[in-house]
C-alpha cells in the first residue's frame, strides 16, 4: 500500500509532464499547463512534425537517460539533435525540464561535462521564472513541486563548480518568483541554505554564498532572522586568505545590504571598512589586481544604491580610493573604478566629505580630464565629475583655481589642456568664485589661446563659449573687450580653418552674452572679417562666420544698420549661389540652412523700415530656394519654415504680398505624414507648417478668407490627429478660420463669401471638434477642445440647428461626467485642472443661453439633471465636489438661470457638509447662499468661520471677511452681490 501511495503522485506528475502525449479526449487537463503546446507545427510538414514528435515521446518517456544523454553530447554537432532538442523545448518543456533534472541528479559524479552541459540547459529553460517565456511560469504546480525537489537534491550534491553556479543561481530566481508571485512556500530551500552556511566544509558554504547573487529584493526581510548567523558566516569569508572567497563574501554583503532595511545597517557595519580594506589588500599582490576589480565594482553598486550604509567611515573610503587612483602601477580599470565608486555616492555624502580629501580628488580629475580624446571613459568621468562638484559643495572650491593655474604653467600641453578645459566644466557652479577672480581666469583663457599646442587653443575657445553661457554680462564686461581682440586675432590665422570655426564660435556666444558698447569700438573689424570668412571654402568655417555675424547683428541692435547693405548683399549673393547649385550636395546645404538662418536674424535686428527695401528679393530668393529643394529635403525645409515665421513677425501686414506663393506649399508641408510610423521630422515640418498657417490666419483675419476652404480642407481633419502637437495647433486654428471668414463677410473683403458659406464651415469645424473631444484622453488638451468649441460657437452666432445644440451639449456634459470620474485625475479631491474644465463646460453653457436664449432651456435643464446626478447618494466624494463646483460656477456666470435651476437641481439634506472651506461646498439645510468664489452653504459656520459670517434674520454677511473674500451679501432665495455691505 504504502509502495502504491508513494508512486501515486509521481505518475500523475509523469501524466502532466507528458500531456501533450494524451489523445484530445483528457483535454480538460490541459489548463494546468495552459501554455504547454505545440506552436510550430504550422511551419513544419506534417510528415516531419509527426516524426520529430514519434521521437520527441520516445525521448521523454523512456524510462533510462541514455537518449536524452545521447541527444545532449550530440546537440551541438548534429542538426537533427539540435532539431529535436528545439522541438522539445517549443513544444513539451515540462517534460524536457523534469528529464534533464532527473537526467543531472543521477549522472555519475565523474561525468562532468554531462552534468555541465545539462545543468547549462536546465537553467536556460528556468531562467527567469516571473517572465512567460521560462518553462516554470507555465508548469503546473505538481511539475514545480517536482521541480523544486530535484533542484535541492542536486544542490546536496557534489557537483563541478560551474553546475553549482548555474544550480544555486537558479534555485535563488526560483525562491525569489515565489515570494513575489505568491506561488506558495519552499521551506526546504531555505533551511537547506542555512544549513549550507553552517557547513564545516567551506566549498559548501561557498556554494551556498553563490545564492546571494540572485538574492530577490523580497528576501531580505526573510533573511532578517538569521542576520547573526550570515553575518559570522561572512565575517569568516572577509579572514580567508582564498581571494575568490573574499569577493564571494563582499558580493554576498552588497546584495544582503540592499535588500534590507536600513535598521539592519548596524549588524554590518563592522564590516564595511574589512571589505574596504580588502580591496587594497589584493592590489598588494599584482596577481590579484582583478579580484580588486570585481570588489569595486561590488562597491560602485553599494554605493549608489545605499550610501547611507557608508555614513559612519565616508572619509576613509574616499581616502582609500584616492590611495588607488594615486596609484600609477595599478591598471587604468583599476583606477577608474575607484573614481566611479566615489562617484557613484549622492549629493549628501559629496558635501560632507572633508577639504583635504577633496583636493586630492580634484587633483584626480584634472589627470583624467587630461586624458584625451576627450571621447574616452576616463576623461568623460572625470568631466562628470569635475562638473558636478561645484554643483554639489557651492562656491566652497576656491583651491581650483590654484590647481588649474598649477596646471597652466606645466610643460605638459595635456596639463594645460586639462586647465583650461576645468573652466569650461566649473563655470556654471564657480561663477562667484569665478568672477572674484576673473582677471586669474581670463590670463590662463587668453594664454591658452595662445598656446603652442593646437588641441589646448581649440578648448579655450570652447571655453570662451561656456564662460559667455555661465557668466553675467556684467561680469564679462570687465574682459569683453581683450577677449573680443585675442578672438579676432585667431580669426586671422587663414591656414588653420578649424580654429578660425572655433575662434567664430567662440565670438558668436561671446557676442550674446555682451552688451552693444562692448562691441561698438571694435564692430566694423569684426563685421569685416566675418564678411570675409563666410566666402571660406571650409563649411566648418563658413557655418560658424554666419553664426557669428547673426550674433553680432543681434547684440549690436541700432548700431548694426550702418553695416546692414554691405551684409545683406553678401547674404543674397550667397542665397543666390545656393538656388545655382545642387541642394542635395552637403556642403551648399550647410551654406544655405546658416544663410537662411542669418538674413531672418538681421532682418529682425535692423526693424521692418530697413528691411523692407531688400524685403521683396530676399522672399522671391527664399521662394527659389524652396523650388530648388526635394521634397524629401526636411531639414532644409523647415528651416525654411523658420525663416516665414520670422519674417512675418519682422514685417507684419507688408508680409501680404507673398502669401499667395506662399500658402500652396505651407499646404504641402501640412498635408504630410497621414500615418502613425511617419518620422519624427516630417512630423516636425508638418507641425511648422500648420503653426504658420495658424499665424497668417491670426495676422491677417479677414484677409486671409482667399484660402479659408484649402486650409480649412487640411486643418480640421487634423484635431484628431495621432500626434498631439499637431492636434492642439489645428485645434486653436477653428476658431481663427471661422472668425476670418466671418470678418471677411462684414468687411466684405471677400465679395463672393457669404453667410451659408459661413454656415457650412461650422457644420464641418463643430462635429469635428466633438469627435476630437470624445478621443481625446488627456485633461489639458480636453479644457483646448473646449475652448476652442466654445468660441466656435460664439463667433458662429446662431447657425446650429437644435439638433445640433443637443449634440454638442451632450458631448460637453461627457467631459464633466468623465471629469466626475477622474479621468483626468485619480486625486481625490479636485484638482486644478478639473477646476479648468467645470470652467471651460460652465462657459460654453454660457455662451449658449447668451446666443440662444429661451430656446437653449430644454439643453441647460438636461445640464442641470446632470449636475443632479453627480450628487446623489451611491457617487463618491469627488463627485458630489465636482457637481457642487460646478452649479456654484454656473451661478457665477448665469446667476438668474442657477436660480431657476435650483429646484431641479434639489441639494440633498445629507449632501455632505464642510468639504472645504475654500474651493469646495458647505450646505445648510436652509439652503441660504453665500457668494464668493464659491458657493457656500451654511446656516450654521463651523468654527473656523467664527466671528466671520454673521446671521441677520435670513441674511448672511461677512463682519471680517478673509482679504480674498468680496465682502458679498447673499440672500435667502435670490442672490444680492455688494462690494459694501450695509452696516445693520
Amino acid at each position: 500500500m504504502a509502495s502504491s501511495s508513494s508512486s501515486k503522485p509521481k505518475n500523475e506528475i509523469h501524466r502532466l509532464a507528458m500531456s501533450d502525449f494524451l489523445p484530445n479526449k483528457v483535454a480538460k487537463l490541459r489548463p494546468l499547463i495552459k501554455e504547454d503546446k505545440p506552436q510550430k507545427h504550422r511551419f513544419l510538414p506534417d510528415k516531419n512534425r509527426q516524426a520529430l514528435q514519434e521521437k520527441a515521446i520516445q525521448l521523454l518517456d523512456s524510462p533510462n537517460h541514455d537518449a536524452i544523454q545521447h541527444l545532449i553530447t550530440n546537440l551541438e554537432s548534429s542538426d537533427d539533435s539540435k532539431a529535436l532538442y528545439d522541438f522539445c523545448k517549443s513544444n513539451y518543456p515540462n517534460g524536457l525540464s523534469l528529464k534533464l533534472s532527473k537526467l543531472l541528479l543521477h549522472s555519475p559524479g565523474n561525468a562532468s561535462e554531462i552534468k555541465s552541459k545539462c545543468a547549462c540547459l536546465l537553467h536556460s529553460l528556468l531562467d527567469s521564472p516571473r517572465n512567460s517565456t521560462s518553462a516554470w511560469s507555465i508548469s503546473s504546480h505538481m511539475i514545480r513541486e517536482e521541480l523544486k525537489t530535484a533542484i535541492l537534491e542536486i544542490l546536496k550534491q557534489d557537483n563541478p563548480d560551474e553546475v553549482c553556479k548555474l544550480m544555486w543561481r537558479t534555485a535563488s530566481q526560483i525562491f525569489g518568483c515565489i515570494l513575489i508571485e505568491d506561488q506558495g512556500e519552499w521551506p526546504d530551500m531555505l533551511s537547506f541554505f542555512l544549513e549550507s552556511l553552517d557547513s564545516c566544509l567551506l566549498f559548501v558554504q561557498d556554494r551556498a554564498a553563490l545564492f546571494f547573487l540572485e538574492l530577490p529584493p523580497c528576501l531580505g526581510e526573510e533573511l532578517s532572522q538569521s542576520v547573526e548567523e550570515i553575518h559570522l558566516k561572512l565575517w569568516n569569508k572577509f579572514n580567508s586568505s582564498d581571494g575568490m572567497r573574499k569577493v564571494l563574501a563582499l558580493a554576498a554583503l552588497v546584495n544582503l545590504v540592499q535588500h534590507m532595511s536600513s535598521d539592519y545597517y548596524s549588524k554590518f557595519h563592522d564590516m564595511l571598512m574589512p571589505m574596504i580594506e580588502g580591496v587594497s589588500g589584493f592590489l598588494e599582490n599584482e596577481i590579484e589586481e582583478e579580484n580588486a576589480q570585481k570588489s569595486l565594482k561590488k562597491l560602485v553598486e553599494l554605493a549608489g544604491a545605499e550610501p547611507r550604509f557608508f555614513d559612519l567611515h565616508l572619509n576613509q573610503v574616499f581616502d582609500t580610493m584616492l590611495t588607488i587612483c594615486e596609484n600609477d602601477k595599478l591598471e587604468e580599470e583599476t583606477r577608474y573604478l575607484a573614481v566611479e565608486m566615489m562617484y557613484a555616492f549622492d549629493d549628501i555624502s559629496i558635501k560632507r566629505v572633508g577639504e583635504m580629501i577633496l583636493g586630492r580628488l580634484s587633483s584626480v580629475l584634472v589627470r583624467m580630464i587630461s586624458l584625451i580624446p576627450e571621447g574616452s571613459s576616463n576623461y568623460l568621468l572625470g568631466e562628470k565629475f569635475m562638473y558636478r562638484l561645484p554643483m554639489v559643495r557651492g562656491e566652497d572650491m576656491n583651491f581650483l583655481l590654484n590647481e588649474i593655474q598649477k596646471e597652466r604653467d606645466s610643460s605638459e600641453w595635456r596639463r594645460r589642456y586639462a586647465a583650461v578645459t576645468i573652466i569650461r566644466i566649473i563655470a556654471k557652479g564657480c561663477a562667484k568664485a569665478m568672477s572674484d577672480n576673473l582677471e586669474e581666469v581670463i590670463n590662463v583663457v587668453l594664454k591658452s589661446m595662445l598656446d603652442s599646442s593646437f588641441d589646448v587653443r581649440l578648448a579655450a575657445f570652447k571655453t570662451i563659449k561656456a564662460m559667455s553661457l555661465d557668466l553675467s554680462p556684467y561680469t564679462l564686461d570687465q574682459h569683453g573687450g581683450v577677449l573680443f581682440t585675442a578672438l579676432l586675432l585667431a580669426l586671422e590665422d587663414d591656414d588653420t580653418p578649424v580654429k578660425q570655426a572655433g575662434a567664430a564660435s567662440a565670438m558668436s556666444s561671446l557676442c550674446l552674452s555682451c552688451r552693444s558698447y562692448i562691441l561698438e569700438p571694435r564692430l566694423q573689424a569684426i563685421v569685416s572679417k566675418l564678411l570675409q570668412l563666410i566666402k571660406s571654402p571650409s563649411p566648418e568655417v563658413h557655418a560658424e562666420s554666419l553664426n557669428a555675424l547673426a550674433s553680432v547683428a543681434i547684440t549690436s541692435k541700432d548700431l548694426f544698420s550702418t553695416y546692414y547693405d554691405s551684409v545683406i548683399t553678401s547674404l543674397k549673393k550667397l542665397l543666390d549661389d545656393a538656388t545655382s547649385k545642387s541642394v542635395q550636395n552637403n556642403t551648399v546645404k550647410l551654406h544655405l540652412d546658416n544663410a537662411v538662418e542669418c538674413i531672418w536674424t538681421v532682418a529682425i535686428a535692423v526693424g521692418k523700415d530697413i528691411f523692407k527695401k531688400d524685403a521683396a528679393e530676399v522672399m522671391v530668393l527664399l521662394l527659389s530656394v524652396r523650388l530648388s529643394l526635394g521634397e524629401d529635403n526636411h531639414s532644409a525645409k523647415l528651416t525654411l519654415l523658420r525663416a516665414w515665421d520670422q519674417l512675418l513677425q519682422c514685417l507684419g501686414s507688408d508680409f501680404y504680398p507673398y502669401m499667395e506663393d506662399l500658402i500652396p506649399d505651407l499646404l504641402r508641408s501640412a498635408r504630410l505624414g497621414s500615418d502613425s510610423g511617419t518620422e519624427r521630422v516630417i512630423l516636425t515640418e508638418k507641425l511648422r507648417a500648420c503653426e504658420l498657417l495658424l499665424r497668417l490666419a491670426r495676422q491677417f483675419k479677414g484677409m486671409f478668407s482667399p484660402w479659408i476652404d484649402q486650409v480649412s480642407e487640411t486643418l480640421i481633419p487634423l484635431v484628431t490627429f495621432h500626434d498631439e502637437d499637431i492636434r492642439k495647433i489645428a485645434v486653436s486654428a477653428m476658431p481663427r478660420l471661422l472668425l476670418s471668414a466671418k470678418l471677411a463677410i462684414e468687411t466684405k473683403e471677400a465679395p463672393g463669401l457669404t453667410n451659408s458659406h459661413s454656415h457650412k464651415l461650422v457644420v464641418q469645424i463643430v462635429p469635428s471638434l466633438l469627435e476630437a473631444l470624445d478621443e481625446e484622453t488627456d485633461g489639458k488638451n480636453c479644457a483646448k477642445i473646449l475652448r476652442s468649441l466654445t468660441k466656435c460657437i460664439e463667433i458662429a452666432g446662431a447657425f446650429l440647428s437644435k439638433e445640433q445644440i443637443q449634440l454638442t451639449a451632450t458631448g460637453i456634459e461627457q467631459v464633466l461626467e468623465a471629469t466626475s470620474e477622474s479621468h483626468f485625475s485619480k486625486e481625490e479631491t479636485v484638482t486644478e485642472l478639473e477646476k479648468e474644465i467645470i470652467k471651460e463646460v460652465v462657459n460654453y453653457f454660457r455662451i449658449l443661453i447668451k446666443i440662444y436664449k429661451e430656446c437653449s432651456s430644454t439643453v441647460v435643464k438636461k445640464f442641470m439633471e446632470c449636475i443632479k446626478a453627480m450628487m446623489v447618494d451611491d457617487v463618491t466624494d469627488k463627485e458630489k465636489q465636482i457637481g457642487l463646483l460646478t452649479f456654484n460656477e454656473f451661478s457665477l456666470e448665469c446667476p438668474e438661470v442657477a436660480i431657476r435651476s435650483i429646484s431641479i437641481v434639489g441639494f440633498p439634506v445629507n449632501a455632505p457638509v464642510g468639504l472645504g472651506v475654500k474651493g469646495v461646498l458647505a450646505r445648510s439645510a436652509l439652503g441660504t447662499l453665500l457668494k464668493n468664489e464659491n458657493l457656500f452653504y451654511a446656516q450654521d459656520p463651523p468654527e473656523e468661520w467664527d466671528r466671520t459670517l454673521l446671521m441677520n434674520g435670513n441674511l448672511f454677511y461677512a463682519q471680517y471677511p478673509p482679504e480674498e473674500w468680496d465682502r458679498t451679501l447673499l440672500k435667502n432665495g435670490n442672490l444680492l452681490i455688494a462690494q459694501d455691505p450695509p452696516e445693520e
